[in-house]
């Protein structure tokens, strides 16, 4: 297995907006997570992610100014209306090339709501300024550790095999856009910016996304 941070180093002090699936309303999946714990802490080489910290990334975006983030989070909320809520299950796990990742599926209605929210966040913020290219392929994921060394994963890898938990099964009704920072070798953390739900429109009365959140800076 590879280190994960030598080839996902932000500049210190630097924070980017994303759009994320979150799990800190997910029991369930803290359950399969929580599963995988004993094994995953026998390796040094890598750093678990905490439940609270589970996330998949839909869109990674960059740094944003307050009205940008406040115009991307409207555009999303509107367009948000078309896709119904659906149902997604995380597992298994795996060892990949620099990380313990754990699948979801299926990949068609998350695979969806990923072309929705690059769509409009171009709309906002104008075409080819993400970081990802247009026909980068999406790769539902939730990552449970990631590597900090060069290292035979062979052992881990078999050992995931046998484990086996159960899946997770949940509704996705939301997406989160958030402000995120890097904690170097150990994890992300973030700050919500606004949650777009699935299927609705926004509250009657709501506060635009940079009056609700606090700390936000861009």
């Amino acid at each position: 297995m590879k280190d994960f941070w030598e080839t996902h180093h932000w500049p210190q002090g630097e924070r980017r907006a994303h759009w994320h699936v979150l799990f800190d309303d997910q029991p369930t999946v803290h359950t399969f997570v929580r599963a995988h714990a004993e094994l995953l802490g026998r390796h040094r080489e890598l750093a678990p992610i905490p439940v609270e910290w589970l996330h998949a990334t839909i869109q990674s975006i960059g740094p944003l100014s307050p009205g940008q983030a406040d115009a991307v989070a409207a555009a999303a909320q509107l367009a948000a209306r078309g896709i119904v809520p659906f149902e997604l299950e995380v597992g298994p796990a795996q060892a990949i090339h620099n990380s313990v990742i754990a699948a979801l599926y299926p990949e068609e209605q998350i695979s969806a709501l990923y072309r929705t929210l690059r769509q409009v966040t171009e709309s906002v913020l104008g075409t080819g300024v993400l970081p990802s290219p247009r026909d980068a392929r999406f790769w539902p994921h939730m990552s449970l550790a990631y590597s900090g060394a060069h290292w035979d994963a062979d052992a881990l890898a078999e050992a995931l095999v046998k484990l086996r938990p159960p899946r997770a099964r949940m509704t996705v009704t939301r997406a989160v856009l958030v402000d995120q920072q890097q904690l170097w070798r150990d994890r992300y953390t973030w700050t919500p910016i606004a949650e777009i739900q699935l299927g609705q429109g926004p509250r009657p009365g709501a506060e635009p996304a940079s009056a609700r959140r606090e700390g936000y800076r861009p």
